[in-house]
Protein backbone atom coordinates (compact mmCIF):
# COMPACT_ATOMS: atom_id res chain seq x y z
CA UNK A 1 0.00 0.00 0.00
CA UNK A 2 2.99 2.09 0.14
CA UNK A 3 3.31 5.39 2.69
CA UNK A 4 -0.65 5.33 3.04
CA UNK A 5 -3.14 3.28 4.25
CA UNK A 6 -6.41 2.67 2.52
CA UNK A 7 -7.88 5.35 4.63
CA UNK A 8 -5.63 8.36 3.71
CA UNK A 9 -5.88 7.08 -0.46
CA UNK A 10 -9.56 7.64 0.22
CA UNK A 11 -9.59 11.51 0.95
CA UNK A 12 -6.46 12.04 -1.06
CA UNK A 13 -8.46 10.80 -4.21
CA UNK A 14 -11.17 13.23 -2.96
CA UNK A 15 -9.28 15.99 -3.29
CA UNK A 16 -7.60 14.93 -6.50
CA UNK A 17 -11.22 14.87 -7.90
CA UNK A 18 -12.01 18.05 -7.00
CA UNK A 19 -8.50 19.73 -8.26
CA UNK A 20 -9.17 17.81 -11.94
CA UNK A 21 -13.15 18.97 -11.53
CA UNK A 22 -11.60 22.94 -11.61
CA UNK A 23 -8.73 22.53 -13.35
CA UNK A 24 -9.33 20.09 -15.99
CA UNK A 25 -11.91 20.17 -18.95
CA UNK A 26 -13.67 17.20 -17.41
CA UNK A 27 -17.08 17.17 -19.14
CA UNK A 28 -18.42 14.84 -21.76
CA UNK A 29 -17.25 15.40 -25.85
CA UNK A 30 -21.04 14.64 -26.71
CA UNK A 31 -24.28 17.07 -25.58
CA UNK A 32 -26.91 15.74 -22.86
CA UNK A 33 -29.41 14.87 -25.84
CA UNK A 34 -31.64 18.05 -24.87
CA UNK A 35 -31.01 19.87 -27.87
CA UNK A 36 -33.24 17.51 -29.55
CA UNK A 37 -35.87 18.19 -26.99
CA UNK A 38 -38.23 21.61 -28.51
CA UNK A 39 -40.95 23.75 -26.69
CA UNK A 40 -43.76 24.94 -28.92
CA UNK A 41 -43.70 28.76 -28.58
CA UNK A 42 -47.08 30.17 -27.84
CA UNK A 43 -47.57 33.90 -29.06
CA UNK A 44 -50.44 34.35 -26.77
CA UNK A 45 -48.92 32.22 -23.64
CA UNK A 46 -52.36 33.57 -21.49
CA UNK A 47 -50.65 34.12 -17.93
CA UNK A 48 -48.53 37.27 -16.42
CA UNK A 49 -45.28 36.15 -15.96
CA UNK A 50 -45.97 36.96 -12.62
CA UNK A 51 -48.02 34.55 -11.29
CA UNK A 52 -45.78 31.33 -12.21
CA UNK A 53 -45.44 28.90 -8.94
CA UNK A 54 -41.95 27.29 -9.32
CA UNK A 55 -42.52 25.66 -5.85
CA UNK A 56 -42.34 21.37 -6.08
CA UNK A 57 -42.79 18.25 -3.61
CA UNK A 58 -40.68 16.08 -3.51
CA UNK A 59 -40.65 13.23 -1.05
CA UNK A 60 -42.94 14.67 0.79
CA UNK A 61 -41.09 17.98 1.30
CA UNK A 62 -41.94 21.35 -0.14
CA UNK A 63 -39.31 22.95 -2.40
CA UNK A 64 -39.09 26.74 -3.75
CA UNK A 65 -37.73 25.93 -7.15
CA UNK A 66 -36.88 22.32 -8.42
CA UNK A 67 -33.41 22.54 -8.35
CA UNK A 68 -30.99 20.26 -6.10
CA UNK A 69 -27.24 21.13 -5.15
CA UNK A 70 -26.15 17.77 -6.62
CA UNK A 71 -23.28 16.15 -4.84
CA UNK A 72 -20.54 16.80 -4.93
CA UNK A 73 -17.37 16.63 -1.79
CA UNK A 74 -16.78 15.33 1.43
CA UNK A 75 -13.90 14.21 3.42
CA UNK A 76 -11.09 15.43 1.57
CA UNK A 77 -7.61 15.22 3.03
CA UNK A 78 -7.49 18.03 5.63
CA UNK A 79 -11.83 18.01 5.67
CA UNK A 80 -11.05 22.17 5.39
CA UNK A 81 -11.54 21.97 1.55
CA UNK A 82 -14.92 19.62 1.59
CA UNK A 83 -16.21 21.63 4.43
CA UNK A 84 -15.84 25.28 3.03
CA UNK A 85 -17.61 23.71 -0.06
CA UNK A 86 -20.29 21.74 1.75
CA UNK A 87 -21.04 24.87 3.96
CA UNK A 88 -21.17 27.14 1.29
CA UNK A 89 -23.68 25.15 -0.69
CA UNK A 90 -25.75 24.34 2.30
CA UNK A 91 -25.96 28.18 3.31
CA UNK A 92 -27.30 28.62 -0.55
CA UNK A 93 -29.65 26.12 -0.16
CA UNK A 94 -30.92 26.96 2.80
CA UNK A 95 -31.63 30.86 0.98
CA UNK A 96 -33.08 28.92 -1.72
CA UNK A 97 -35.38 26.29 0.41
CA UNK A 98 -33.75 23.67 -2.22
CA UNK A 99 -32.90 20.20 -1.51
CA UNK A 100 -28.66 19.23 -1.61
CA UNK A 101 -26.71 16.48 -1.39
CA UNK A 102 -22.90 15.73 -0.04
CA UNK A 103 -20.32 13.75 -1.34
CA UNK A 104 -19.36 9.91 -0.46
CA UNK A 105 -19.49 9.42 2.81
CA UNK A 106 -17.06 6.31 2.41
CA UNK A 107 -14.35 8.46 3.66
CA UNK A 108 -16.32 9.28 6.55
CA UNK A 109 -16.99 5.62 7.68
CA UNK A 110 -13.26 4.74 7.04
CA UNK A 111 -11.60 7.47 9.05
CA UNK A 112 -14.69 8.86 11.49
CA UNK A 113 -13.15 11.86 12.42
CA UNK A 114 -13.58 13.66 8.51
CA UNK A 115 -17.76 13.92 9.72
CA UNK A 116 -17.67 17.52 9.99
CA UNK A 117 -16.70 18.11 6.21
CA UNK A 118 -20.26 16.78 5.24
CA UNK A 119 -21.98 18.15 8.28
CA UNK A 120 -23.93 21.67 7.53
CA UNK A 121 -26.64 22.01 10.10
CA UNK A 122 -25.30 24.47 11.47
CA UNK A 123 -25.37 26.99 8.70
CA UNK A 124 -28.79 24.89 6.72
CA UNK A 125 -31.09 23.67 9.43
CA UNK A 126 -33.75 23.50 7.68
CA UNK A 127 -32.47 21.98 4.32
CA UNK A 128 -33.47 18.89 2.77
CA UNK A 129 -29.65 17.16 2.86
CA UNK A 130 -29.09 14.03 1.39
CA UNK A 131 -26.05 11.75 2.46
CA UNK A 132 -24.19 9.31 0.08
CA UNK A 133 -22.79 5.93 -0.06
CA UNK A 134 -21.40 3.77 -2.92
CA UNK A 135 -23.22 1.05 -4.37
CA UNK A 136 -20.05 -1.08 -4.90
CA UNK A 137 -19.80 -1.08 -1.00
CA UNK A 138 -23.19 -3.57 -0.34
CA UNK A 139 -22.36 -5.69 -3.16
CA UNK A 140 -21.64 -9.44 -1.40
CA UNK A 141 -18.29 -9.27 -2.98
CA UNK A 142 -17.16 -6.24 -1.19
CA UNK A 143 -14.00 -5.78 0.65
CA UNK A 144 -15.40 -3.78 3.06
CA UNK A 145 -19.19 -4.46 2.85
CA UNK A 146 -21.96 -2.03 4.19
CA UNK A 147 -25.08 -3.09 5.33
CA UNK A 148 -27.65 -1.12 7.91
CA UNK A 149 -25.62 0.24 10.07
CA UNK A 150 -23.39 2.00 7.85
CA UNK A 151 -25.88 3.27 6.76
CA UNK A 152 -27.48 5.03 9.02
CA UNK A 153 -24.68 5.85 10.17
CA UNK A 154 -24.32 7.80 7.05
CA UNK A 155 -27.72 9.46 7.58
CA UNK A 156 -27.71 10.47 11.24
CA UNK A 157 -24.03 11.72 11.91
CA UNK A 158 -25.27 14.11 9.25
CA UNK A 159 -28.51 14.64 10.27
CA UNK A 160 -29.03 13.99 6.73
CA UNK A 161 -33.47 13.40 5.43
CA UNK A 162 -32.36 10.72 3.03
CA UNK A 163 -29.80 8.18 1.54
CA UNK A 164 -28.15 8.42 -2.09
CA UNK A 165 -26.63 4.81 -3.19
CA UNK A 166 -24.46 5.63 -5.88
CA UNK A 167 -24.04 3.43 -9.15
CA UNK A 168 -20.87 3.96 -11.23
CA UNK A 169 -20.17 1.02 -12.56
CA UNK A 170 -17.88 2.89 -14.89
CA UNK A 171 -15.80 5.48 -12.62
CA UNK A 172 -15.04 2.05 -11.14
CA UNK A 173 -13.90 0.41 -14.25
CA UNK A 174 -11.50 2.50 -14.99
CA UNK A 175 -10.27 3.92 -12.31
CA UNK A 176 -6.51 2.79 -10.56
CA UNK A 177 -7.92 1.52 -7.61
CA UNK A 178 -11.79 1.37 -8.27
CA UNK A 179 -14.00 -1.05 -6.92
CA UNK A 180 -15.78 -3.41 -9.22
CA UNK A 181 -17.56 -5.71 -7.56
CA UNK A 182 -21.05 -4.93 -8.40
CA UNK A 183 -22.44 -9.24 -7.14
CA UNK A 184 -25.54 -8.52 -5.26
CA UNK A 185 -25.84 -5.26 -5.08
CA UNK A 186 -29.49 -5.16 -6.03
CA UNK A 187 -30.27 -7.66 -3.25
CA UNK A 188 -28.40 -6.11 -0.66
CA UNK A 189 -30.47 -2.87 -1.43
CA UNK A 190 -33.59 -4.55 -1.16
CA UNK A 191 -33.13 -6.03 1.98
CA UNK A 192 -31.61 -2.59 3.46
CA UNK A 193 -34.98 -0.77 2.07
CA UNK A 194 -36.74 -3.31 3.87
CA UNK A 195 -35.76 -2.04 7.45
CA UNK A 196 -34.08 1.34 6.72
CA UNK A 197 -36.07 4.49 8.25
CA UNK A 198 -35.20 6.80 5.57
CA UNK A 199 -35.95 7.57 1.73
CA UNK A 200 -33.33 6.31 -0.70
CA UNK A 201 -32.68 7.71 -3.50
CA UNK A 202 -30.63 5.61 -6.44
CA UNK A 203 -28.09 8.01 -7.90
CA UNK A 204 -26.05 7.53 -11.14
CA UNK A 205 -22.76 9.32 -11.60
CA UNK A 206 -22.58 10.47 -15.02
CA UNK A 207 -23.61 7.56 -17.31
CA UNK A 208 -27.77 7.31 -16.98
CA UNK A 209 -30.22 5.06 -15.58
CA UNK A 210 -31.55 2.63 -18.05
CA UNK A 211 -35.22 1.51 -18.02
CA UNK A 212 -34.40 -2.17 -17.23
CA UNK A 213 -32.76 -0.81 -14.02
CA UNK A 214 -34.99 1.75 -13.44
CA UNK A 215 -38.04 -1.11 -12.92
CA UNK A 216 -35.64 -3.38 -11.09
CA UNK A 217 -35.21 -0.17 -8.25
CA UNK A 218 -38.45 0.59 -8.14
CA UNK A 219 -39.60 -3.17 -7.79
CA UNK A 220 -37.43 -3.53 -4.54
CA UNK A 221 -39.20 0.06 -3.24
CA UNK A 222 -36.41 2.45 -3.94
CA UNK A 223 -37.87 6.07 -3.46
CA UNK A 224 -36.99 8.06 -6.28
CA UNK A 225 -34.23 8.04 -9.13
CA UNK A 226 -31.13 10.38 -10.03
CA UNK A 227 -30.36 9.49 -13.67
CA UNK A 228 -26.89 11.10 -13.58
CA UNK A 229 -26.90 10.86 -17.20
CA UNK A 230 -23.63 11.21 -20.07
CA UNK A 231 -23.53 14.76 -20.92
CA UNK A 232 -21.81 16.21 -18.24
CA UNK A 233 -19.38 15.81 -16.07
CA UNK A 234 -17.00 12.83 -17.22
CA UNK A 235 -15.98 10.90 -14.31
CA UNK A 236 -13.90 8.64 -16.85
CA UNK A 237 -12.39 11.72 -17.54
CA UNK A 238 -11.52 12.85 -14.37
CA UNK A 239 -9.93 9.17 -14.17
CA UNK A 240 -8.05 10.09 -16.93
CA UNK A 241 -6.48 12.67 -15.34
CA UNK A 242 -5.43 10.22 -12.14
CA UNK A 243 -4.43 7.11 -14.13
CA UNK A 244 -0.89 6.09 -13.33
CA UNK A 245 0.25 4.76 -16.74
CA UNK A 246 -0.41 4.92 -20.07
CA UNK A 247 -2.78 1.89 -20.35
CA UNK A 248 -4.64 3.33 -17.88
CA UNK A 249 -5.35 6.89 -19.59
CA UNK A 250 -5.91 4.74 -22.71
CA UNK A 251 -8.79 3.03 -21.16
CA UNK A 252 -10.46 5.97 -19.47
CA UNK A 253 -10.26 7.56 -22.82
CA UNK A 254 -11.91 5.41 -24.36
CA UNK A 255 -14.96 5.11 -22.14
CA UNK A 256 -14.36 9.22 -21.85
CA UNK A 257 -17.98 9.71 -23.58
CA UNK A 258 -19.76 5.96 -22.40
CA UNK A 259 -23.17 6.18 -20.82
CA UNK A 260 -26.95 7.20 -21.74
CA UNK A 261 -27.56 10.94 -22.25
CA UNK A 262 -29.44 12.58 -19.69
CA UNK A 263 -32.88 13.52 -21.90
CA UNK A 264 -32.60 10.22 -22.93
CA UNK A 265 -32.28 8.51 -19.59
CA UNK A 266 -35.11 10.90 -18.03
CA UNK A 267 -37.56 9.36 -20.51
CA UNK A 268 -36.56 5.72 -20.36
CA UNK A 269 -37.41 5.98 -16.13
CA UNK A 270 -40.58 8.03 -16.85
CA UNK A 271 -41.72 5.92 -19.67
CA UNK A 272 -40.91 2.50 -16.98
CA UNK A 273 -42.03 3.83 -13.82
CA UNK A 274 -43.94 5.99 -11.50
CA UNK A 275 -40.94 6.94 -9.68
CA UNK A 276 -39.72 10.57 -8.82
CA UNK A 277 -37.29 11.68 -11.03
CA UNK A 278 -34.05 14.10 -10.52
CA UNK A 279 -32.63 14.86 -14.05
CA UNK A 280 -28.60 15.60 -13.95
CA UNK A 281 -26.09 15.57 -16.39
CA UNK A 282 -25.35 19.08 -18.13
CA UNK A 283 -28.01 20.91 -16.34
CA UNK A 284 -25.74 23.96 -17.65
CA UNK A 285 -28.92 26.83 -18.39
CA UNK A 286 -32.87 26.96 -17.15
CA UNK A 287 -34.41 26.13 -20.84
CA UNK A 288 -32.44 22.59 -20.52
CA UNK A 289 -34.06 22.38 -17.00
CA UNK A 290 -37.60 23.49 -17.72
CA UNK A 291 -36.54 20.85 -20.94
CA UNK A 292 -36.51 17.92 -18.32
CA UNK A 293 -39.03 19.02 -15.86
CA UNK A 294 -41.32 18.92 -18.91
CA UNK A 295 -40.19 15.28 -19.54
CA UNK A 296 -41.46 14.52 -16.28
CA UNK A 297 -38.86 15.01 -13.77
CA UNK A 298 -39.29 16.49 -10.31
CA UNK A 299 -36.00 18.06 -10.24
CA UNK A 300 -32.87 19.13 -12.16
CA UNK A 301 -29.92 18.97 -10.18
CA UNK A 302 -26.77 21.29 -11.16
CA UNK A 303 -23.12 20.28 -9.12
CA UNK A 304 -19.99 21.58 -11.32
CA UNK A 305 -20.82 25.18 -12.32
CA UNK A 306 -21.34 25.69 -8.27
CA UNK A 307 -17.75 24.10 -7.48
CA UNK A 308 -15.71 26.85 -8.36
CA UNK A 309 -17.87 29.91 -6.41
CA UNK A 310 -18.09 27.29 -3.86
CA UNK A 311 -14.10 26.44 -3.31
CA UNK A 312 -13.62 30.28 -2.77
CA UNK A 313 -16.27 29.84 -0.15
CA UNK A 314 -18.88 32.57 -1.77
CA UNK A 315 -22.20 31.92 -1.11
CA UNK A 316 -23.65 34.93 -3.24
CA UNK A 317 -22.25 33.86 -6.35
CA UNK A 318 -23.59 30.15 -5.84
CA UNK A 319 -26.75 32.37 -5.30
CA UNK A 320 -26.31 33.83 -7.84
CA UNK A 321 -26.06 31.25 -10.85
CA UNK A 322 -29.06 29.46 -9.42
CA UNK A 323 -31.02 32.25 -9.39
CA UNK A 324 -30.18 32.93 -13.27
CA UNK A 325 -30.98 29.21 -13.78
CA UNK A 326 -34.63 30.09 -11.57
CA UNK A 327 -35.27 33.30 -14.16
CA UNK A 328 -34.68 31.52 -16.94
CA UNK A 329 -37.10 28.39 -15.90
CA UNK A 330 -39.45 30.88 -15.49
CA UNK A 331 -39.09 32.85 -18.56
CA UNK A 332 -39.58 29.51 -20.79
CA UNK A 333 -42.54 28.45 -18.76
CA UNK A 334 -43.93 32.01 -19.64
CA UNK A 335 -43.34 31.22 -23.26
CA UNK A 336 -45.25 28.13 -23.52
CA UNK A 337 -48.03 29.40 -21.03
CA UNK A 338 -46.92 27.10 -17.76
CA UNK A 339 -48.62 28.60 -14.44
CA UNK A 340 -46.01 26.10 -12.59
CA UNK A 341 -44.35 22.87 -13.15
CA UNK A 342 -47.49 20.50 -13.45
CA UNK A 343 -48.48 22.48 -16.43
CA UNK A 344 -45.13 22.72 -17.97
CA UNK A 345 -45.65 18.56 -18.26
CA UNK A 346 -48.54 18.95 -20.19
CA UNK A 347 -47.19 21.26 -22.83
CA UNK A 348 -46.21 20.12 -26.07
CA UNK A 349 -42.90 18.82 -26.82
CA UNK A 350 -40.99 17.81 -29.94
CA UNK A 351 -38.24 15.57 -30.11
CA UNK A 352 -35.84 15.43 -33.39
CA UNK A 353 -32.66 13.78 -34.04
CA UNK A 354 -30.40 10.97 -32.05
CA UNK A 355 -32.50 11.10 -29.06
CA UNK A 356 -36.15 10.38 -31.13
CA UNK A 357 -33.94 8.07 -32.88
CA UNK A 358 -32.89 6.01 -29.62
CA UNK A 359 -36.10 6.89 -28.49
CA UNK A 360 -38.19 4.79 -30.71
CA UNK A 361 -36.23 2.03 -30.73
CA UNK A 362 -36.74 1.52 -26.92
CA UNK A 363 -39.72 3.05 -26.01
CA UNK A 364 -43.38 3.89 -27.42
CA UNK A 365 -42.57 7.34 -27.95
CA UNK A 366 -46.02 8.43 -28.52
CA UNK A 367 -47.69 7.03 -25.75
CA UNK A 368 -44.44 8.37 -23.36
CA UNK A 369 -45.46 12.54 -24.51
CA UNK A 370 -49.16 11.54 -24.01
CA UNK A 371 -48.63 9.81 -20.33
CA UNK A 372 -46.59 12.43 -19.35
CA UNK A 373 -49.11 15.20 -19.64
CA UNK A 374 -51.87 13.24 -17.38
CA UNK A 375 -49.10 11.61 -14.67
CA UNK A 376 -48.49 14.14 -11.77
CA UNK A 377 -45.07 13.10 -10.59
Amino acid sequence: MGPFDKEELTVIRKFEHIEHCLTKNVQAHVSNGFEDVHFVHMSLPEIDKDEIDLSVEFLGRKFDYPIMIAAMTGGTKGSQLAAKINKTLAKAAQELNIPMGVGSQRAMIRKPETWESYYVRDVAPDVFLVGNLGAAQFSENAAERYGIEEAIKAVETIQADALAIHMNPLQESVQPEGDTTYRGVLKALAELKAEFPYPIIAKETGAGVSMEIAVRLEAIGIDAIDVGGLGGTSWSAVEYYRAKDELGRRLALRFWNWGIKTAISVAEVRYATDLPIIATGGMRDGITMAKALAMGASLVGVALPLLKPAVKGDVEEVIKILKCYIEEIRNAMFLVGARNVEELRRVPLVITGFTREWLEERINLREYLRARRSTPF
